[in-house]
Formats: C-alpha cells, structure tokens, sequence
C-alpha cells in the first residue's frame, strides 16, 4: 500500500470556499483510479471543509500528488 500527498498548488475561490497553496493531505492507496479522486475530495471536505469537486479544483493542475 502506498501512502501519497496531495497538496494545493494555487489559490482558487469559488462557491463561498478558498483553496491556498500548502493545503495538504496524506492518503493511502492501492489503486489509481476515478473511486480514489472522491475518496481525496471526500478527506479535502473533512479536513477543510471545501468540495475540491464543486471547484473543479480536483485536477492536476490545482493539486501535486507525491508518493511518501
């Protein structure tokens, strides 16, 4: 299982919600797939409280993934 870090990589405001750069969560994975993208939206949501999906911020040109 491997363990990645999403972090923001440019401010967005849209809906009421702010994303800034620095934003980041860890999440452990095995797969790569489009269930894994509402999982991360899902612990965005928890963690900040913004719908990364609602944004259209759940891309790769707002997030960078890394593998810890």
């Amino acid at each position: 299982m491997a363990l990645f870090r999403i972090t923001v990589k440019m401010s967005k405001h849209c809906d009421g919600m702010v994303i800034e750069p620095g934003m980041s969560i860890q999440y452990a994975s095995m797969f790569s797939n489009n269930q894994e993208r509402e999982k991360i939206n899902s612990l965005f949501f928890n963690h900040f409280g913004v719908d990364l999906k609602k944004m259209n911020a759940l891309t790769p040109a707002y997030l960078n993934v890394e593998k810890i």
